[in-house]
């Protein structure tokens, strides 16, 4: 990796206008300068298209029909041309030195292919309430200093062991030759949107390749009624978690068969959280069907067991709530 590298700061946006701007600010203001700060708007139906042109040529805007999570991320990885990759939801922010740290991690091994950092939950009402700067040096005064964790899952991850280190989107930050063998990502919206999302990259990632694990909160995760999976009532939470998990099986093995054995476990997860799930989607249960049919009667039996025990294993929470 060269010295001072540019980093590209992915910013994916969908219909959150009113979180947009704090977004794009906090990606404007690092305090590490090589940046260029990307804003894809997926087809937003609200003022984000106003939002984004208001910061003129300070970000890099690309305007697009609606797509989902995938198709965002595949157009501003398309028009980026940083060595380090860092993503960004509209509706959460970055601290001030998150990509000073990132771009440390990379220099310090320059071999790594990801970062994977944290980020500070705080409620819409309190970002409301108090200073925004007030908030992030509260922050950065508490946050966990650890030592970052050199992470090299490959060998357990082909023998289908799940990594649970695996953050959100906004707390992903990628080499760009490494991102070059995932991308473009397959483009399933799904019913939420987030069908092939951070849960398909993640994986990948820890599957793939080597990188560092921090503790450390280097970025805001705003809590809000909009958000489109965190604040859904649990059998719809269910549902959408089913089917991000079915498509993700079904496109890394596609993808990468080699990593057939965790394909098969993720699709006996996604199976059993769908179908105690509140809703249904065709595009999802053909994405399941399509696997089954490409697979021996050993593995479809294997699945189905495993689906089984697992919504089993579901229901019996479900009624000891209810008890």
């Amino acid at each position: 990796m060269n010295p001072n590298p540019l980093v590209s700061i992915l910013i994916n946006n969908y219909n959150y206008d009113k979180f947009l701007s704090d977004a794009i600010d906090s990606a404007l203001n690092q305090t590490y300068l090589r940046t260029e700060v990307i804003v894809v708007d997926d087809g937003s139906t609200d003022s984000s298209r106003d939002v984004i042109q208001s910061y003129g040529d300070r970000v890099i805007a690309v305007f697009k029909e609606n797509g989902g999570q995938a198709s965002a991320l595949n157009a501003g990885f398309a028009a980026s041309k940083g060595e380090i990759i860092l993503l960004l939801d509209a509706d959460d922010l970055f601290l001030p030195n998150k990509t000073s740290e990132v771009v440390r991690l990379f220099e310090l091994q320059p071999a790594i292919d990801w970062v994977f950092t944290e980020s500070a939950p705080v409620e819409l009402k309190d970002l409301a309430e108090s200073d925004l700067q007030s908030v992030i040096q509260s922050i950065l005064n508490s946050s966990f200093q650890d030592a970052p964790r050199k992470v090299d899952f490959r060998s357990k991850f082909k023998n289908a062991e799940l990594p649970n280190f695996t953050p959100s989107t906004s707390n992903l930050c990628f080499s760009r030759s490494f991102l070059e063998n995932l991308f473009p990502l397959p483009e399933v919206k799904g019913s939420s949107g987030l069908a092939i999302c951070d849960t398909y990259l993640n994986l990948l990632a820890a599957g793939l390749g080597t990188g560092y694990v921090t503790k450390r909160n280097l970025g805001i995760f705003r809590v809000h009624a909009e958000n489109r999976y965190s604040t859904q009532e649990i059998y719809k939470k269910r549902s959408i978690s089913g089917e991000i998990l079915i498509t993700t099986a079904y496109w890394m093995y596609a993808n990468f068969p080699e990593f057939r054995k965790m394909s098969r476990k993720l699709l006996s997860k996604g199976l059993s959280r769908y179908l105690t799930g509140s809703d249904r989607n065709k595009d999802c249960e053909k994405l399941a069907r399509d696997y089954l049919a490409q697979s021996s009667l050993l593995e479809r039996a294997e699945i189905r067991i495993a689906t089984l025990y697992c919504s089993l294993k579901l229901r019996s929470e479900d009624w000891s709530k209810k008890a």
